[in-house]
């Protein structure tokens, strides 16, 4: 670093600073005027001008002109017209390496993905994962062979909206095309803030897609509840539906939930989400009378704490078509439980395109109807979100715990089911 002083007979700072000869790698001593009389300004000053000095020396050494020679080539290749995108990448990296010693990274958009999706895998559930490689890969699969040499860079906002136009022209709701590009987006996004790429091609597409044809997830009524629990087809299945109606748990965490998450004498059941499972979110959920009584009632098939609440309902799979889920639509249709509108329609209630049909009610509807009665019995938002387990509005509550007194309060304001009995 330069450094500065003031001759006797001055105010105006000197600064000294030494450069090396590249030839015999020696130091030289520089003296120069600042032309400053203030302290912090001459010291700038002084700072520029070494800078300067240093430049000078160093546009005459080995690196230097290993770089010229790097110039000159992409020169020539701009003459002879044959200068590529792979050509200007494999200059950059010479350049970067010559000037740095560390390699430029570069990716095609299949290599990078398969990066992200890496990353990604530590931090984010199974379920996201599925939705992450699915939209992704969707993507590549559209793009074709060539994805394997296109670079990340290369893929252009109308590639990106042509693909778009090919989700919706496929049958695909507005909010499921969203879906798409917000995935692809953050792909790129995650690339830009590693200065990877300078630009997001999905950022106007995700701007003006149209959601408009998209159905919103709609809640049970108390009256609807009941009947689907008089129309369960099992002591199991009614416990069931208790349990996501006054938990507000998702179908998978309910299915297999564990009698070592429920204290009966507490009135509590604690669980961790597999949704937020990585980011150990846990959600302490006051017992709901009607759902304690089926608790209570319910026989203990093995002194394994770990043991299911549900044991035949938690080994069968969600989504298979005799699954978890195809059986709910079942009992709703047993119970007179209108399902609403499909995603997609043609004619009277058929559904039509590609990808998943969903309907504004099913079994995620109890998650609903349970944040609805939160809602109406006037449970503050923060004391939603602690027994819901939502955790985007403020990241810090991850670690926060919800006030069980207030939490007991607010589920006893909940409604009673005529027909909840074990």
């Amino acid at each position: 670093m330069a450094s500065i002083y003031k001759r006797p007979d001055s105010e105006i700072y000197q600064c000294q600073f030494y450069v090396k000869d590249p030839a015999t790698g020696e130091l030289s001593k520089v003296r120069k005027s600042t032309g400053k009389t203030n302290m912090k300004k001459a010291q700038l000053t002084a700072d520029e001008l070494e800078r300067a000095a240093q430049g000078v020396v160093q546009a005459g050494s080995d690196r230097a002109r290993q770089a010229k020679a790097i110039f000159a080539e992409v020169v020539r290749d701009v003459e002879r017209e044959v200068l590529t995108a792979p050509a200007v990448r494999r200059y950059l990296s010479q350049l970067l390496a010559i000037a740095t010693g560390e390699k430029l990274e570069c990716h095609t958009l299949e290599s990078w993905i398969a990066e992200w999706l890496r990353r990604k895998s530590r931090d984010s559930s199974p379920a996201t994962m599925a939705r992450y490689k699915s939209h992704t890969g969707a993507f590549l699969s559209w793009l074709g062979d060539k994805r394997r040499v296109k670079p990340l860079e290369s893929v252009t906002s109308q590639d990106v909206r042509k693909w778009k136009e090919s989700l919706s022209d496929g049958g695909r709701a507005g909010k499921s095309v969203l879906g798409y590009l917000k995935d692809v987006g953050a792909v790129y996004r995650s690339a830009m803030r590693e200065g990877i790429v300078m630009f997001n091609p999905c950022g106007m597409a995700i701007g003006d897609t149209d959601t408009s044809d998209s159905h919103e997830r709609r809640p049970f009524t108390t009256r609807e509840i009941e009947s689907l629990v008089a129309a369960a087809p099992s002591a199991e299945w009614r416990g069931l539906v208790l349990a996501a109606a006054f938990t507000g748990l998702r179908l998978g965490d309910a299915a297999r939930l564990s009698w070592e998450a429920v204290d009966l004498a507490a009135r509590k059941i604690t669980v961790t989400p597999s949704k937020t499972r990585r980011k150990k979110r846990v959600v302490r959920i006051p017992i709901h009378p009607d759902l304690l009584a089926w608790l209570e009632a319910a026989p203990i098939a093995s002194d394994d704490p770990a043991a299911p609440v549900f044991p035949t309902l938690a080994k069968t799979k969600v989504d298979t078509s005799k699954g978890l889920s195809a059986s709910f639509v079942a009992i709703m249709a047993a119970a007179g439980v209108d399902r609403g509108k499909p995603s997609r329609v043609i004619g009277e209630g058929q559904a039509k395109g590609k990808g998943r049909v969903t309907w504004e009610r099913g079994f995620h509807s109890l998650r609903h109807s349970f944040t609805s009665w939160l809602r109406n019995a006037g449970v503050s938002e923060e004391d939603r979100m602690d027994l819901t387990g939502h955790s985007s509005r403020e990241s810090h509550k991850i670690y926060s715990h919800a006030n069980e007194e207030a939490g007991r309060k607010a589920i006893e304001k909940l409604p009673r089911l005529k027909t909840a009995k074990p």
